[in-house]
């Protein structure tokens, strides 16, 4: 997924810096919330294992406990003095043998003893006067549905706790009761913390389920806290949950110790999650910084690899560059045996190929023009061709074959190689395209192989230049005493089926068609009509923007088909007063050839007979004449047949 635009990097080794570093972000941060989170879980878990050990162990304990009172007082019921001191009923006696009895009995802190009848016969602590209701009945009724009379509980007196279990006096038979217990204060509940390494609290818990603290390892600001928030546990059996006691997290665990009407008292141990977490902390600043250096590790190595990927392709860039500006010659030097390598050996060898694909189109084009050279490299080379509308010019120097008679070879292929360079020079300014050299001659497309929208504009244009720039080497030649060129021009334009001619070995782009034919017709004319440029009638239709003089109605060689030809003068802004005139008189003349009026054709013809148009002026005056003496009857069309190229 691409970046956001104002997060894009130009630069591929900042990208590659950065997409790295963000995918290494990424994998670790997943590490350390996954790691956090298995943590967090995995303590939550050690912890409950622990509360539920911790509740296990104070059940047993306090079992074991009451195991140990019950057992010390069997053996005590059981003494005789007892019995007989028992059987006195007299309270100072009794009140002794209990404190002596409270003495011989380990952790043992309230001794009572009670007839059948629930009176309190001696109390140790001295609150239960001799003779009074004994306060707990439900316990000795609980105790009187053993089969032994035995039983173990948890009492409250002046708002303490005791763990009291009650042992029958038997004389044999059952005659009372000795309660013997312990106090469940703070030095005893820090005990069993001790033991199970968790905090505990007894837990006095009204009827709406709120719960006060009677004995707790926690301190006074937690144990407040603590009334406040114990109704969480308030479900009848054990329940969990977590407490925050003065800015502090516990998890803790409740268990009941005894549910009646008149008392209920419950057992919670907690533990401190920050402190059970401890360790885990502990590691995780260890993951923190092993993360840190493994991120600025990894930055390392990505800027490491940044610039092992991107000087090479930075070399690379440069190369091509080198190669679009045409620079063939510089290698890569590489010793990679990777892909980049193998990319650089690739480059290498593409640069050597374009190499050789440049020499080959700079000869072509040496050989054709330069458009028919991209031609032939760009597009698929076949045999066949295509059907297109162009402008066929032939260009030639008049008498040509004389003017080497008086020179030398090398004189002469100089001579000629300065008036192709101009010829050809016109012709690609103005977008066309030089087919070929036939000797002193040169044959030009306008259209093909590359088309526009005026390319007959361009074809005249180019006549017209064709004629200015053989005009300015002839004024060079006068001074090296070289002789003058007289060109010949000839334009035509029809369709053509324009592409590659030859065999499947030597091809030879060009076009072919009658129009070719009679654009050569046109240029041989010339020296006929004595005009330097001479068009057909559908190059002089397309060409608006030009002064053309009619010329004549020919049928030239090889065709049936009449054509008017005219001549090229030049654009309205270079033709002068005089040649208009000249035009206008001239057209004049032609109406009266057409019509037979072979005189007033005369009259017309010496009023514009002038040294720029003598051989045309000859050329009608001879026809005339000749007309005059044997005319060509009344079915004559103003055609007139060339026998001859």
């Amino acid at each position: 997924m691409p970046f956001p635009a104002h997060f894009q990097f130009t630069s591929f080794k900042t990208r590659l810096i950065t997409y790295l570093l963000i995918l290494l972000l990424s994998v670790l941060s997943l590490i350390f919330l996954s790691v956090n989170r298995s943590t967090y879980s995995n303590t939550r878990s050690v912890i409950d294992q622990n509360l539920k050990v911790g509740l296990d162990v104070f059940s047993v304990l306090i079992e074991e406990r009451g195991e140990n009172f019950k057992t010390t007082m069997r053996a005590l019921s059981s003494d005789f003095a007892f019995r007989q001191a028992y059987q006195t009923s007299d309270s100072n006696t009794l009140l002794s043998v209990s404190d002596n009895l409270l003495l011989r009995t380990e952790n043992a802190d309230v001794l009572i003893m009670v007839d059948f009848d629930y009176k309190v016969v001696a109390d140790s602590q001295r609150l239960l006067a001799a003779g009074t209701d004994f306060p707990w009945t439900w316990l000795l009724e609980q105790a009187e549905e053993e089969e032994t009379y035995e039983t173990s509980s948890f009492i409250l007196i002046n708002e303490t706790a005791y763990h009291v279990v009650a042992v029958p006096i038997l004389t044999p038979l059952v005659n009372g009761w000795i309660i013997v217990g312990e106090r469940l204060d703070t030095v005893y509940v820090s005990s069993l913390s001790e033991i199970i390494s968790s905090d505990v609290s007894i837990i006095r818990v009204n009827e709406r389920g709120n719960g006060t603290p009677l004995a707790t390892t926690l301190n006074p600001a937690q144990m407040a806290e603590l009334t406040a928030e114990y109704s969480i546990f308030s479900a009848p059996d054990q329940a969990s949950g977590m407490l925050d006691l003065d800015g502090e997290s516990y998890v803790a665990l409740a268990t009941p110790l005894v549910t009646n009407p008149d008392l209920a008292l419950s057992a919670l141990v907690q533990q401190s999650l920050p402190q059970a977490l401890a360790p885990y902390r502990a590691l995780e600043q260890q993951l923190f910084v092993l993360f840190g250096l493994g991120l600025v590790l990894s930055a390392f190595m990505a800027l490491l690899l940044g610039r092992s990927v991107t000087k090479p392709v930075l070399t690379l860039a440069t190369r091509v560059q080198a190669i679009e500006e045409g620079n063939y010659q510089e290698e890569i030097l590489s010793q990679r045996k990777d892909e980049i390598g193998k990319l650089e050996n690739s480059v290498n060898h593409m640069a050597a190929g374009l190499a050789e694909k440049e020499k080959v189109r700079d000869l072509l084009g040496k050989v054709v023009s330069r458009e028919i050279a991209d031609e032939l490299m760009n597009s698929h080379v076949e045999l066949g061709g295509e059907r297109r509308r162009i402008t066929i010019l032939f260009s030639d120097i008049r008498n040509f074959t004389s003017l080497c008679e008086d020179s030398t070879p090398e004189d002469i292929l100089s001579l000629l190689n300065h008036y192709l360079s101009e010829v050809s020079a016109a012709i690609e300014e103005h977008k066309g395209v030089v087919d070929k050299y036939i000797g002193d001659a040169v044959m030009a497309l306008f259209g093909a192989p590359i088309k526009s929208a005026n390319d007959t504009t361009n074809a005249l244009k180019a006549a017209l230049q064709i004629r200015e720039n053989v005009n300015r080497l002839n004024s060079a030649n006068t001074g090296n005493k070289l002789p003058a060129l007289h060109t010949g021009i000839g334009l035509h334009t029809g369709e053509v089926v324009a592409g590659n001619l030859g065999s499947a070995n030597r091809l030879n782009y060009t076009v072919i068609g009658d129009p070719v034919n009679l654009a050569s017709r046109l240029e041989s004319l010339s020296k006929t009509y004595g005009g330097g440029i001479i068009v057909s009638e559908e190059t002089k239709n397309e060409g608006a923007d030009f002064i053309f003089q009619e010329l004549d109605l020919v049928r030239v060689k090889g065709k049936a088909q009449p054509v008017r030809i005219f001549e090229l003068i030049g654009t309205p802004n270079t033709v002068t007063s005089r040649q208009l005139e000249q035009t206008t008189g001239f057209n004049n003349m032609l109406d009266h050839y057409r019509k037979q009026a072979w005189q007033a054709a005369l009259d017309a013809l010496t009023a514009i007979e002038s040294g720029e148009n003598d051989t045309l002026c000859h050329l009608f005056r001879e026809r005339i004449e000749i007309y005059q003496h044997n005319p060509p009857g009344a079915d004559w069309d103003g055609v007139f047949t060339f026998q001859n190229k």
